[in-house]
Parts: structure tokens; sequence; C-alpha cells
């Protein structure tokens, strides 16, 4: 996933590298990457290997799970295939995903710190990608505010504007970084979502369903280029005002 960096050349302009950013930037940004992948793999771990079909038995059973019914002629049996369905393909969506961003950090820190290596002294690194994932962070870390795509696309475009002027796709590209480890999710639960129907003798609500789950990740990928882009235009104006 982690692409070579080289050195930019100095004869770029005087603001080629007006922000430049400093490594121990890339390291926060790996730590936290590294971070939120080993919580997914954690996640992933304890759906893939605890959570079984007797569990779930003993927890309905017990009260402590609810089965949410569909309007279909579904016996018992046949949601806990479902559920057992869904369940599963979403621990191992969680586990990719989280071992992924894992290797993408390491693989981002190692990457980032052989630029900044082979750079002479006062010489800037090019920053394009390292600024879009500097704000897919800032996205991701600040996803409890509404459209956060906007806040980490803002920094992103501020970052970049004064090195090339590409603020627009520097943050449409934070945002859908941001949005990948959903996409990449919501792809895995789709799958287990149509496995499930199909199990259960659903095959037409199992078409339904992963025809509306992939809208809902051509929405996803949207809403997070879109608003980054959005952001990355804002943040590129901020920039040129100052």
């Amino acid at each position: 996933m982690a692409t070579t960096e080289t050195p930019a050349s100095s004869d770029e302009g005087p603001d080629a590298f007006a922000r430049p950013l400093p490594e121990y930037v890339d390291w926060i940004v790996g730590v936290v990457i590294a971070l939120g992948g080993m919580a997914l793999t954690v996640g992933g771990s304890a759906l893939t290997f605890v959570v079984d079909r007797g569990l779930l038995e003993e927890g309905i059973e017990s009260g402590q799970v609810t089965v949410v019914a569909i309007e279909r002629d579904l016996t018992e049996a046949q949601m806990l295939d479902l559920i057992v369905e869904i369940i599963d393909w979403t621990g191992i969506g969680l586990l990719v995903t989280g071992i992924g961003l894992v290797l993408f950090a390491i693989g981002y820190v190692v990457v980032r710190h052989r630029a900044h290596s082979s750079a002479s002294e006062g010489e800037g690194v090019d920053s394009y990608r390292a600024v879009a994932v500097l704000g897919a962070v800032a996205t991701a870390v600040l996803s409890f505010i509404p459209f956060s795509p906007l806040v980490g696309g803002g920094l992103a475009g501020y970052l970049e504007q004064p090195a090339s002027g590409r603020a627009v796709s520097a943050g449409g590209l934070a945002g859908f970084l941001a949005m990948v480890p959903a996409l990449s999710i919501l792809a895995f639960v789709s799958v287990g979502l149509y496995n499930g129907f199909v199990a259960v003798g659903e095959s037409g609500l199992g078409i339904v369903t992963i025809t509306g789950m992939c809208m809902a990740l051509l929405f996803v990928a949207a809403y997070g280029g879109g608003l980054g882009a959005l952001g990355g235009f804002l943040g590129g104006h901020l920039a040129r005002d100052d």
C-alpha cells in the first residue's frame, strides 16, 4: 500500500515546502493508524474466534441477545443461521481491515523515514500523499464531529496548497482514505448478508440487500471524497490568504 516518496528538487519555487511535515508527525500518524488497526483486529478476533452459534443460542435463551425479526417466515434456526453468517463475515472484515491498517502504518513510516533520510539538509520532502494521510487520520479521530471529512480535507488542503497548489485533490484523497476502513468492513458485511439470506433460502432478498449495500458503499466513498475535496478547497483558499 505504501509507495516510495522521493525528495523534491529545489527548483519548485520558494514556497514549494512552506509547511513541510516534520518526521515526528509521520511517526504520530503511523502510531495512530496502527492503534486503530489493532483495535479492529481485537474486535475481529473476538467475533471470529469467540462468538459462535452455541454462544448465540445461549444468549437468546437467556434474553441477553435479542433477535430482530424481519418480515419473512423464518424459523428461529434460520434466523440464527443468518446472524451467524453476518457475524462471521463481519469478524473477518474487522480482522482483514485491522491487519491491513497495521501493515500500512508500518510501510508508511518506513517510506517516510527513507524519504527524510535521503533528503539533503535544507531540502524538502514531497508531502502530497503524507498530508492526505494526515487529513484522513484527522477525519477518523474527529469522526464524532458531523461532516468531519471537511476538517480532515481542509487540513490536507491547507498544508498542500503552498507546496503544489493541489489542495482540492489532496483534500479529496484525505476524505476518501478516511472512508477506506469503513468501506472494507461494509464490503465484508455485505457478503455476510448475502450468504446469510442464501443459506435460509431467500436468494432474492439477498440480491436486493447486496444491491443496497453496493449503493451504500458508493455513497460512503462519495461522501468522504466529496466533503474532503470541499474541505481541501476551503483549506487551500485559507492558505493562499496567509
